[in-house]
C-alpha cells in the first residue's frame, strides 16, 4: 500500500486520499475549523464547475462514517508509518474526508469541472482561473495512469485519455484542449467502474482521434473534430504542393 518512502502510492484510492484530506486540513489555512475547511474546499469545486449546482449529502455522510472500518484501519496504518504531517488530528481528518466523499454534483456541474481540467485550469463558463497549469497537468497524469481503480491500466490502453471513476457510477473523462466529459450509470463492473461509461469511452475514441498516441494525420477511418472539413482538406492539398515543390517523392506517393 505504501511506497518506500512510506506514502501512499495512488491519491485517488481511499488511502491516498485520505492522506490528501490529512494535508488539506493541517497545511491549508491551518487556523480554519472543521466546517470552514469544509466551506473552502466545496468553494473551490463550486469554482472549477462554474457556478453549477454542488451539494452536501448528510444522510451518505453518516453511513460513511458508520461504516467506515477499513478506511479508519488505512488511517491509523498510516499514523503508524508516520505518514501524516505534524500535529495531524486524525479524526477529524478522517470526518473531513467522509465529508469531502459526501458532495453532491450533477452532471452538468461535473462535466464543467472535466472541461476546466480539458481547458488548463480556465472554468469555461465563468473564464475564471481556477488552477495553474502545472496543477492541471499532475492531476490529468495521476488520471491516466491510476484513475480507474485496477482497469486504469487497460483503460490507458484502450481509451488512452484521463479519467476518474467512481462507485457511484460516474466517470469523468478529460479530452485536453477539447472538451470534458461526464457520465453517470451506476451499473458497475467487477472492478467498479461503470459499464456503459466504458463503452462510451471506447466508443468515443473509436470514432474521433482522440486516444493520445492516435496519428493526427493519418488517423484510419477516425474523424478530427478539432479541424473543419474544409481545413483538412486545404491542408492535404498544400501538403501535396509543397512536396512536389521540394521533389519529395516519398511525401507524394504518402
Amino acid at each position: 500500500m505504501l511506497t518506500t518512502s512510506e506514502k501512499p502510492h495512488n491519491p485517488m484510492i481511499n488511502a491516498g486520499a485520505i492522506l490528501v484530506c490529512s494535508l488539506l486540513k493541517t497545511l491549508v489555512k491551518p487556523d480554519m475549523t472543521l466546517a470552514e475547511k469544509f466551506d473552502y474546499t466545496m468553494q473551490w469545486f463550486k469554482k472549477m464547475s462554474g457556478g453549477e449546482n454542488l451539494g452536501f449529502n448528510n444522510a451518505v455522510f453518516l453511513s460513511e462514517r458508520e461504516a467506515a472500518d477499513r478506511n479508519y484501519a488505512l488511517g491509523f496504518y498510516m499514523r503508524e508509518h508516520k505518514c501524516y504531517p505534524d500535529k495531524t488530528n486524525l479524526r477529524e481528518c478522517m470526518d473531513f474526508y467522509f465529508q469531502c466523499c459526501s458532495m453532491e454534483a450533477t452532471c452538468d456541474s461535473m462535466s464543467v469541472v472535466a472541461a476546466t481540467l480539458a481547458n488548463g485550469g480556465i472554468c469555461p463558463v465563468t473564464e475564471e482561473k481556477v488552477l495553474r497549469p502545472e496543477v492541471v497537468r499532475d492531476v490529468l497524469s495521476l488520471m491516466h495512469s491510476c484513475g480507474m481503480y485496477d482497469y486504469s491500466g487497460q483503460f490507458a490502453f484502450k481509451v488512452g485519455l484521463p479519467a476518474k471513476s467512481g462507485v457511484s457510477g460516474g466517470i469523468l473523462v478529460v479530452i485536453p484542449n477539447v472538451m470534458g466529459i461526464f457520465c453517470w450509470s451506476p451499473p458497475l463492473d467487477p472492478l467498479g467502474n461503470s459499464c456503459r461509461g466504458l463503452q462510451f469511452s471506447e466508443e468515443i475514441v473509436s470514432a474521433f482521434n482522440f486516444h493520445r498516441y492516435d496519428n493526427l494525420k493519418h488517423a484510419t477511418n477516425k474523424k478530427d473534430p478539432r479541424r473543419h472539413r474544409y481545413e483538412t482538406k486545404g491542408l492535404s492539398i498544400v501538403n501535396l504542393l509543397f512536396s512536389a515543390a521540394s521533389g519529395d517523392v516519398t511525401a507524394l506517393r504518402r
